[in-house]
């Protein structure tokens, strides 16, 4: 912990990432507090951190305590990330346009898919299954990702799976 702290003294974005989670979790004697921890993400997120653009638009979009939920603040971070080519803001922000730019979303599902992230590959795969966004309805296509998904072990991808294969 010790070296830890000293990395974020040094502002190093990795450790202050790391020292952002600690105060998440409330883990290694530190009490929990998700302001700290959002305080201490913000710093990382100036330093060029992806990772904790993600874990501070998480906070933002759950809201936490001593954190407001911020929707428009979330979605700016994820943005950021996706477009830094992380597979998990890439899935989380384009759930967030799924509502208003279907287009954009599948775009952004299909990038993350396309580096194996399950939850995008369910994402994807729904799409196809409902026929959303321009894409055409295929079945074949649906289930070849809920598949992938499903093989790596994500629960809705089985779920959709096998409401997919009792309407054959």
């Amino acid at each position: 912990m010790a070296r830890i702290r000293r990395h974020v003294e040094d502002e190093i974005p990795e450790a202050m990432h790391r020292l952002g989670g600690v105060y998440v979790d409330g883990s290694h004697g530190l009490v929990k507090s998700e302001k700290k921890a959002a305080k201490i993400f913000k710093r990382a997120v100036e330093l060029g951190s992806v990772d904790a653009m993600i874990s501070l638009g998480l906070l933002y979009f759950n809201g936490a305590d001593g954190v407001k939920r911020d929707v428009k603040k979330a979605e700016k971070l994820f943005r950021l990330a996706a477009d830094r080519g992380d597979v998990m803001a890439q899935c989380n922000y384009g759930a967030m346009l799924k509502g208003r730019d279907m287009e954009a979303a599948l775009y952004y599902f299909k990038l993350s898919a396309a580096k194996g992230y399950a939850n995008a590959e369910m994402m994807l795969g729904l799409a196809y299954y409902h026929g959303e966004g321009g894409v055409e309805r295929d079945l074949a296509e649906a289930r070849r990702l809920l598949e992938l998904a499903a093989a790596k072990g994500h629960e809705g991808a089985k779920h959709n799976l096998a409401i997919l294969n009792a309407r054959k």
